[in-house]
């Protein structure tokens, strides 16, 4: 993609879970001010054809600007992303004989699932709920768009075999689930231990320890009592693992087991915290300095801890022995990572106006957010 197109966009995302409560795919939200020019439909599947791994989650790509839409209609291929139509489109006089002439020839399109939509056979619908509609209007296989409530997305999963739903209903999830919510993710604490086991990186068990907002807050509580005492305040997660030890790190998450939570349906909102903090430390870009890449990730990683947790933020964060980068940016929005935050939510919710305004207020280059949003998605790969 060449540089102007980048600099023309502006990306959002959305992940799509599956029934396991995985990423099955990701919806790439792609926006541009209506009169702008130099958008390329070819430069934008070439460049997402070179960064996308072919064992990275289904991606599908949902475009608002027309002329882009229609330009990906016609030089989309049949090994490329899949493309959502938009609720107008079976209706529109011009786009739909485009669509369907593009889906003749094997152009992986979607459609909203209205009685109206073209057909397409062999891919999901991409149906919204309006309101308190039962779910059960939903037809097996399709992707349900951002479902207010808990029970709408398990009902749509379990009962009605979707293929996926768009976007978690995390409030609703933490609600159901608050006590589950304050415990460490039984998965996750198995996935160190074998790690452990299998003589794993330094880099590689942080990753996976870190995956979970709850277990990497609780072992760095209990490493700085069990080892900041000798060793002095340990601030990251990679530094206790190697003071206290591995079999002490161990033995410990071992213990953690037998009040670790099971909740699958807590899984999207833990992993959507991790990918957000991934988010924030590509956007920081801290390069080769990788005890300030860990702080960054830290501070993203635990900006809604206290939705997991049901305690006030600063409760949470005074007990460890945090920067104060990251107590000024997290409690009083004054630090150096306050604007990757503020990027972060707004490209996650799909906020073109607003991250438009944000980075043209930070000093962002459109590029360079684009750059660090698609090296965060495309590091997803299974």
């Amino acid at each position: 993609m060449t540089d102007s197109v980048l600099a023309t966009l502006t990306l959002g995302y959305r992940l799509l879970w599956s029934r396991r409560r995985e990423i099955a795919g990701i919806e790439l939200r792609v926006d541009a001010p209506a009169a702008a020019t130099g958008v390329d439909a070819r430069h934008l599947l070439a460049t997402l054809a070179e960064l996308w791994p072919a064992r990275a989650p289904q991606l599908l790509l949902s475009v608002q600007h027309p002329i882009l839409l229609l330009d990906l209609l016609v030089h989309g291929r049949s090994d490329g992303p899949w493309i959502a139509m938009p609720p107008e489109a079976a209706a529109d006089a011009v786009l739909r004989p485009r669509a369907l002439q593009a889906q003749a020839r094997g152009l992986p399109l979607v459609w909203p699932g209205r009685p109206d939509a073209a057909p397409a056979p062999g891919r999901p619908g991409l149906y919204r709920l309006d309101g308190h509609d039962p779910v059960d209007l939903l037809p097996p296989g399709q992707i349900l768009l951002a479902p207010d409530l808990h029970a709408q997305a398990v009902a749509a999963l379990d009962q009605r075999e979707a293929w996926g739903v768009a976007g978690w209903p995390v409030a609703s999830t933490l609600q159901a689930l608050a006590a589950a919510a304050r415990q460490p993710d039984r998965t996750a604490i198995s996935r160190v231990v074998r790690a452990i086991d299998t003589d794993a990186s330094w880099d590689r068990l942080e990753d996976l320890l870190c995956a979970d907002p709850v277990l990497s807050y609780r072992f760095l509580l209990q490493v700085n009592v069990a080892a900041g005492r000798q060793r002095g305040e340990i601030d990251t997660v990679q530094r206790g693992l190697q003071l206290w030890g591995l079999k002490h790190v161990q033995d410990w998450l071992l213990e953690q087991l037998a009040q670790a939570s099971g909740e699958a349906d807590l899984q999207p909102v833990r992993s959507s915290m991790a990918v957000r903090a991934r988010l924030v430390e590509h956007l920081l870009d801290p390069g080769d300095e990788e005890d300030l890449r860990r702080e960054v990730y830290l501070c993203g990683l635990y900006a809604q801890l206290d939705r997991l947790l049901g305690e006030p933020l600063a409760t949470l964060l005074e007990r460890l022995p945090l920067s104060q980068r990251i107590l000024q940016s997290l409690l009083e929005g004054t630090g150096p990572y306050v604007p990757a935050l503020q990027l972060a939510h707004a490209i996650e919710a799909g906020d073109a106006r607003g991250t438009r305004t944000l980075s043209e207020s930070y000093g962002y280059a459109p590029e360079d957010l684009n750059r660090a949003l698609l090296r965060t998605l495309a590091g997803l790969a299974r």
